[in-house]
């Protein structure tokens, strides 16, 4: 929906991955009050090291975040997982609380047999929400139905730590922007080693229809033309207006036994007294 947003004024922006960031750090909050997670500052970058100290989370002064596992706290790490700085909040938060969540028993309670299995991949997940596989593409994605969004997978061998070493060459990545294949606003990167729990976490907060806040003057300008954007003020308003109808007590209805009367009024004639 056109809405021509002023520069202070809140917006309601879908499809949440167009929708810019905050221009907030989403994470720190989350982290540093994180039971017995550790933070240390290196020059201006936070760093964040888990309870068990097998993982590590970092924000770069560009404002993207970078998470590495390693089985030893001293080892060469098993997966990693980068967001670049234009990822959606949402986005970010959801990979990141699922992190926290389920790090302590590495998910186990997410895979199969475990309580809260849901045999959701990030494939199915997304079919759900009728993205598309491009045949014949190389790597191989699907695609959001409005085509601004990509899935991708690499298929074919290649070591891990030639994985970690170049995030390009990372095995799934998320990407979106009015061309998510050849020129991606944002990308999420995980290599091939990334717990599927976290994945599938991604990939349900990318697909969420659901519209995200914004400032309207962080919702990126080239993709203006590709969102529906409205005022935050004004659903809000009508959620209230939905709120109160529904909320309105119900006028009391005649029952079967009881024929309804018309009432009284000034001008309905009285009968003549008899004599």
């Amino acid at each position: 929906m056109p809405h021509h947003a002023t520069g202070g004024e809140t917006v309601l922006v879908a499809p949440r991955y167009l929708a810019g960031t905050t221009g907030t750090d989403p994470l720190a909050p989350l982290l540093d009050t994180t039971p017995d997670w550790t933070r240390t500052l290196v020059g201006p970058d936070p760093y964040y090291a888990s309870p068990c100290q097998r993982l590590r989370a970092a924000r770069r002064r560009e404002g993207e975040w970078s998470f590495t596992y390693a089985a030893d706290p001293l080892g060469i790490p098993v997966w990693s997982a980068h967001f670049d700085r234009a990822t959606p909040d949402e986005v970010l938060t959801a990979f990141a609380e699922q992190l926290v969540d389920g790090l302590g028993n590495y998910f186990a309670d997410h895979l199969h047999g475990g309580p809260r299995y849901s045999g959701l991949t990030p494939a199915r997940l997304l079919a759900a929400h009728e993205w598309k596989p491009v045949h014949g593409s190389r790597p191989w994605h699907i695609l959001a139905p409005d085509e601004h969004a990509a899935f991708h997978l690499r298929l074919g061998h290649l070591h891990d730590h030639e994985e970690l070493r170049d995030r390009d060459a990372a095995t799934w990545k998320f990407t979106a922007g009015p061309d998510p294949v050849k020129r991606p606003a944002w990308t999420a990167s995980l290599t091939g080693s990334t717990p599927q729990p976290l994945l599938t976490t991604v990939a349900a907060a990318v697909a969420d229809p659901r519209p995200v806040e914004r400032p309207a003057h962080r919702v990126p300008e080239r993709h203006r033309a590709l969102i529906d954007l409205r005022p935050a003020a004004c659903s809000a308003r009508v959620a209230a207006a939905q709120a109160r109808s529904t909320n309105r007590p119900a006028q009391p209805q005649p029952s079967a036994h009881e024929p309804s009367r018309p009432p009284a009024t000034a001008s309905t004639p009285r009968p003549a007294p008899k004599r």
